[in-house]
């Protein structure tokens, strides 16, 4: 029941959602078609990590992951985006440059990504190229300045190295050759000497040796451990804006006009007081449901009073039947009874709902009154179209005025109308006179069922003096426009009459545009519902008159006249 609620409450805000939707999806379209386009141009930088021979893997993939996060942060510094402008001869601030590019590293790989949006494609594709390669050339400059201060301590040694070995050699020269003939006279502690600068000399030999090795094994080491840095893919210049993206955008606004149309419903729905259901008179009230009653729409202006004369087959004619049911089981006080028909305020169709509910009683074979007692703004006589004078009050005025004379037989068999009279300067004086409850007394004698129309119950007194001489009273109650705080208050004014409320009958339902009986109803008039073709229904009954006995029946006037459903 819950999703059946909200599926209505949608139905009948249906045109607020619509109206939602479209001014935003239509908003988000205009501002798409004249935003500036964005093109983007990507630029792709691999980095080869260096290999650490004294680190082991889970070390060497640590060092990975630091060295691009490194890296990262250094395409997206300031320095490196002042010497992409100063490259590219171009006055953009470096807020400015970083404002416009993005830097992202690509999953698992050793890729990095360089984007650039910007509304001019050249300058997009430039300034992606270009920061690529100012970050290549400063990380090679860094790596080389690094490698040549270490490369600078070794050649130090080396250039000592060397001039100890020079200097040696010059020594030993300085001594001679011992096994020259022409040395042979040198002596002894000069040839010890010379022999101990020959192994000095070896030993600084041996040393060079090892430096020089030392040396281009640092050099191989510093290739092979340096990230090597390069181009992977230059940016190509977008052909395509990636913004607006037109469609995406209306789709997205198409997406959040339904959801504020949607809130905009439920929130109306959640602040609306009014009547919608039989829940709020059932449950909030403690009331029962007589009958409900649609609004009438399908059957012409002109038959729209009196709809069960006029189209005896209709989906309304066949809810003031079920009306009449409810009405005749609600447990009168005695066969011959008289009820009020009345409403909380005017517009509710009380008038309607009693000229109905008398022609489908009388339909069953009662007998049955309907007397116009709203001696403020009496419409009954309107709706069968008989004069509204001689009526209720010159039986109430006038000793000489008799029933019969007064009493007006309709088109409908078994049913007669009383109309107002003329109208009284002071009705509730007399609607309370002991003349008014000796006339309710000679009427049910003359019939099974009377029906009273008064005035509305909040409006004037004059229906909590009838419901208390009569001691029944049926609500009407406009669906959408009655508040529940005004049946609340028609409850108690009419409570405090004693009199029993029957029922209420919920008047005005628009099943057209979603409620609680929208389901029922559409499934009714499938059963019962006239063929375009033949005139006959799926379901269809045996044709009968506007008296249910068989019988064709001449209709009243009233059901070709215009009726209003304010009645």
């Amino acid at each position: 029941m819950e999703l059946r609620r909200s599926v209505a409450v949608i139905w009948r805000r249906i045109w607020l959602i619509i109206l939602a939707t479209a001014l935003v999806a239509g908003g988000t379209y205009g501002l798409s078609i004249n935003s500036t386009p964005i093109y983007q141009a990507v630029s792709t930088i691999e980095i080869n990590y260096g290999a650490d021979p004294r680190s082991d893997a889970y070390a060497s993939l640590l060092y990975g992951e630091r060295a691009a996060k490194t890296y990262v942060e250094q395409l997206r510094s300031p320095q490196l985006a002042r010497e992409v402008a100063s490259a590219l001869g171009i006055s953009l601030s470096p807020g400015v440059i970083l404002g416009m590019s993005r830097v992202d590293q690509v999953r698992d790989t050793q890729l990095i990504r360089v984007y650039v949006e910007h509304s001019s494609p050249e300058l997009a594709q430039a300034v992606a190229n270009k920061i690529a390669e100012v970050f290549i050339a400063q990380t090679a400059a860094k790596q080389e300045a690094r490698y040549q201060s270490a490369k600078r301590d070794l050649d130090v040694q080396i250039a000592d190295l060397e001039k100890q070995i020079a200097d040696t050699q010059k020594a030993i020269s300085a001594l001679g050759d011992p096994r020259d003939p022409r040395n042979a006279n040198i002596p002894e502690f000069a040839r010890v000497e010379q022999t101990r600068f020959e192994t000095t000399l070896s030993s600084y030999q041996t040393r060079y040796v090892i430096l020089l090795r030392s040396a281009e094994d640092f050099r191989l080491a510093a290739a092979r451990n340096s990230d090597n840095i390069n181009l992977f893919s230059p940016a190509e210049m977008p052909r395509a804006p990636i913004r607006p993206q037109t469609t995406v955008n209306v789709m997205l606004g198409v997406i959040a006009g339904l959801a504020l149309g949607l809130s905009l419903a439920f929130l109306l729905e959640y602040l609306d007081d009014t009547v919608k259901g039989p829940e709020e008179i059932e449950t909030a009230q403690k009331l029962t449901t007589l009958g409900v009653i649609t609004r009438i729409r399908h059957i012409k202006q002109r038959n729209r009073g009196l709809v069960t004369a006029a189209d005896g087959k209709s989906t309304i004619a066949e809810a003031y039947r079920v009306l009449r049911t409810n009405f005749q089981f609600a447990g009168l006080a005695s066969p011959h009874s008289s009820v009020v028909v009345t409403s909380a305020w005017p517009s509710e169709g009380k008038t309607t709902t009693l000229a109905n509910l008398g022609v489908v009683l009388a339909q069953a074979g009662k007998r049955v009154i309907l007397v116009d007692s709203d001696l403020r703004r009496p419409t009954v006589h309107k709706l069968f179209e008989i004069p509204r004078e001689p009526g209720l009050t010159d039986l109430l005025l006038n000793p000489e005025a008799s029933l019969d004379q007064v009493l007006v037989p309709t088109h409908v068999e078994g049913l007669r109308v009383l109309p107002s009279g003329p109208l009284p300067p002071n009705p509730a004086e007399i609607l309370s006179s002991p003349r008014m409850e000796k006339l309710m007394r000679a009427l049910e004698a003359e019939a099974d069922i009377v029906l009273f129309d008064s005035p509305p119950v909040l409006s004037v007194a004059d229906s909590a003096l009838l419901a208390a001489a009569t001691g029944h009273v049926v609500l009407v109650v406009a669906a959408g426009a009655t508040r529940t705080n005004a049946l609340a208050r028609a409850k108690e004014a009419l409570t405090r009459t004693n009199a029993r409320i029957l029922g209420v009958v919920l008047n005005k339902v628009d099943i057209e545009r979603g409620g609680y009986y929208y389901y029922y109803y559409h499934r009714y008039y499938n059963y019962y519902g006239r063929d375009k073709s033949d005139g006959k229904g799926s379901g269809a009954r045996p044709k009968r008159g506007a008296n249910g006995r068989g019988e064709p029946v001449k209709l009243p006037a009233s059901a070709r006249i215009s009726q209003s459903e304010d009645l």
